[in-house]
């Protein structure tokens, strides 16, 4: 997750100095191409400037500040500094030089800075911000939460102070105080996208997938550049189940940010789900350029193949997936059904077991194992992976089921009694359960509780032809017949 914390504010004097009319040209020249943007022109036209007045603090005041903008951090440390020397007690200059520190990844030098600015000027509310943001990437969360709010007292209007307060607040894990900030944040200033794109995050993070879903949509809108704004539109998108919307908003991702991983694995699980599967195939194939042995891209390429039918591609990827992630249990999950549609069962129970050992609370793992085994006529080892089914799933009606038809075929007829009864105490039209009650009963010589339990079957589904031979079976001569 990516929070926009960094807002550097520095306020410069406009003041013209006292030179001569060239470096005054220079001065003015340097001042229209910094507020313009241009700051490799702001930095070429203050370094004459400071050539011809090398005591002028506002002139390398103005030079490092266009330094730093023109990416030259370490440039406009050295610069700032020199002029904090000819002028000390000057606060823009303390402050903009602890942007400079701050920028260069020195959080503890920066609060220094920010500090003597302030004590040269208690109320800058451009020093008191930053100095927010320097203990904030400090880790100084209550401090940095302490300077956002003084910042809003004083001016309740300052958006970014708004958003990065609520960025502080969600770091420490109030979720709830962070969207109202953010939502202040955008209030204040709606087209900003970084405001909005933190808005989205943060509701997203708090399961308000519409109102992340606006946010990010308003983010996208504002500033179509914002990558991370498009991967978590996306994201919202599929968690609400519009997987085209989604997949148009990763593939935008991908065109921002060419060979992405993540967009490019996200615009694969969009196109599965639009059953899109050739190309869902090369998005996975392109995430995987980035990260080729990635278990979720290999594991999730393998499911496309096995949707397509292409069973030898499915099982060479799935593979590599279960060999480089064994921890990973969809790899093996995954490889295990891929084996099954090549008729190679030992091989998926063998798949089926790693998964259960990995994950021993997976329900899909102990179903698989239990009704390998019990196809298998291995009751012991059936009955142990329901059992364990059941500690996950409960009122898992199969797995009851089962159990009960292993006690018949054991002759312990009076626990799949039981174990039958417990199913239709779950689900009462149950058909299966009533049907294979009504065997069990039946071999206990209880005709009637039998019949009735046929009949129960039958009023479940009229065309269960096994209740209904059962019941015609209890004619005088008519052979029994197992429950299944």
């Amino acid at each position: 997750m990516r929070h926009r914390w960094l807002r550097i504010v520095g306020a410069l004097c406009a003041v013209v100095i006292a030179v001569s009319l060239a470096t005054a040209d220079d001065f003015t020249d340097g001042v229209a191409a910094f507020r313009a943007g241009d700051y490799a022109a702001a930095v070429a036209a203050f370094e004459k400037v400071t050539a011809s007045s090398p005591k002028s603090a506002e002139a390398w005041l103005w030079l490092g500040s266009s330094q730093l903008r023109a990416k030259g951090v370490d440039e406009a440390i050295a610069t700032l500094t020199k002029a904090a020397e000819l002028d000390p007690a000057s606060a823009d200059i303390h402050n903009n030089l602890g942007n400079a520190l701050l920028a260069k990844g020195d959080p503890a030098q920066a609060i220094a800075c920010y500090q003597k600015a302030l004590s040269l000027a208690p109320e800058m509310t451009d020093a008191r911000y930053n100095l927010g943001n320097a203990r904030l990437a400090a880790g100084d969360l209550e401090g940095a939460m302490k300077e956002y709010r003084t910042v809003i007292a004083a001016d309740p209007k300052h958006a970014p102070a708004h958003d990065n307060l609520g960025v502080a607040l969600q770091r420490k894990g109030d979720l709830a105080g962070a969207l109202e900030e953010y939502r202040a944040a955008v209030r204040l200033q709606p087209n900003n996208g970084e405001f909005q794109l933190n808005l989205g995050l943060a509701a997203r993070s708090a399961g308000r997938l519409e109102e992340a879903g606006a946010a990010l949509e308003v983010a996208t809108q504002a500033d179509p550049s914002l990558y991370l704004a498009h991967l978590n539109r996306g994201l919202v998108s599929l968690e609400r189940g519009q997987a085209e919307a989604a997949a148009a908003s990763f593939r935008r991702a991908a065109e921002i940010q060419p060979g992405d991983f993540a967009a490019n694995y996200n615009l694969g699980l969009a196109l599965s789900r639009l059953e899109k599967y050739d190309e869902a195939v090369a998005a996975y194939q392109e995430a995987l350029k980035v990260k080729s042995v990635d278990p979720r891209a290999l594991s999730n390429l393998g499911a496309v193949y096995l949707a397509q039918g292409k069973v030898d591609e499915a099982v060479a990827v799935l593979e590599t997936a279960a060999r480089v992630a064994p921890a990973f249990p969809l790899a093996h999950q995954n490889l295990a059904v891929a084996y099954m549609r090549k008729g190679e069962e030992e091989k998926a129970a063998d798949q089926w077991e790693r998964m259960a050992k990995v994950a021993p609370n997976d329900p899909a793992a102990q179903e698989a194992l239990a009704d390998y085994h019990f196809r298998r006529g291995d009751y012991d080892a059936a009955q142990a992976h329901y059992l364990e089914l059941l500690k996950v799933r409960p009122e898992h009606l199969g797995a009851l089921n089962n159990i009960g038809l292993i006690h018949y075929r054991r002759g312990e007829l009076a626990l799949a009694a039981e174990v039958f009864a417990r199913a239709l105490a779950i689900d009462p039209k149950y058909a299966l359960a009533h049907n294979n009650l009504g065997i069990v009963l039946e071999a206990q010589g209880k005709r009637q509780e039998a019949v009735a339990h046929y009949r129960r079957a039958l009023d479940v589904n009229p065309d269960y032809q096994d209740a209904r031979h059962n019941l015609e079976r209890l004619q005088p001569g008519s052979p029994n017949q197992a429950p299944g």
